[in-house]
């Protein structure tokens, strides 16, 4: 009888340990190990008299002691995610920055190159075709020549085409004024063809007045049967217009 009568006692002391200790598992980062404690206590005097009081104490102080350890592990782990986290939005805002100073970087770069092309058209642009003997057909070569200077001409309006036509000093005067509208005329629809408003093409034919070659130089002929291609400003406003605050 005195054996149970211990063991309750062992008991009843564990519990009120257990009842007392609940004020001070309030305080932070101890009432891990002091549940374990208590329970294991419990559990153990219940399942083995006073030594399963003791062993069962000392097992749920180490039960408590890891629960403990993994939660602050994990709180760290948390942590550091939340400041990796926090570091990761540091470089997309900077990552964003350079991206937008590139982005304003390379506008400007492309700006310039815009005014300084309109700055050189406002003096004229100059382009030949050249054409066989007594024809005023394009070739293949020259006609997708021309299908890609209309759509390059599409996208700046303010860019006027005048086409002069000329011819070699063979034949006569008409004959070669005739053909040299002809030739300018044929540059002239093609350009249409491919895009370009008709409003913004003028035609000159010449006739042989200016040919260089010497009479009887065949090679030097080829290089006066020609339309020569004139891109310049509609207006000579529009390069001021398209310069940058400040450039001079």
């Amino acid at each position: 009888m005195s054996k149970y009568m211990a063991a309750t006692t062992v008991l009843l002391f564990l519990l009120n340990g257990v009842v007392s200790a609940a004020p001070v598992a309030a305080k932070p980062g101890t009432h891990k190990p002091e549940m374990g404690l208590g329970l294991g206590a419990v559990i153990g005097g219940l399942l083995g008299g006073p030594p399963g009081a003791i062993i069962g104490a000392a097992g749920g102080a180490w039960l408590g002691d890891r629960q403990k350890k993994k939660d602050d592990t994990l709180s760290d782990l948390e942590k550091k995610l939340q400041q990796k986290q926090t570091e990761l939005a540091g470089l997309q805002q900077q990552f964003a920055r350079l991206e937008s100073s590139h982005d304003s970087e390379l506008h400007r770069v492309n700006m310039e190159k815009q005014v300084s092309a309109v700055e050189k058209l406002s003096d004229g642009v100059f382009l030949n075709i050249y054409f066989r003997t007594n024809s005023a057909a394009l070739g293949p070569q020259n006609d997708l020549g021309i299908e890609h200077l209309a759509h390059y001409l599409k996208d700046l309006p303010g860019i006027s085409v005048d086409l002069e036509g000329h011819a070699d000093r063979r034949g006569t005067d008409a004959y070669n004024i005739k053909l040299s509208q002809q030739r300018a005329e044929t540059i002239r629809q093609a350009l249409i063809r491919n895009g370009l408003a008709e409003n913004r093409i003028h035609c000159h034919g010449y006739g042989e007045s200016g040919a260089k070659a010497a009479r009887g130089d065949i090679e030097g002929y080829i290089f006066d049967r020609r339309v020569r291609i004139k891109l310049t400003l509609r207006h000579p406003a529009y390069a001021v217009n398209q310069r940058q605050p400040g450039r001079r």
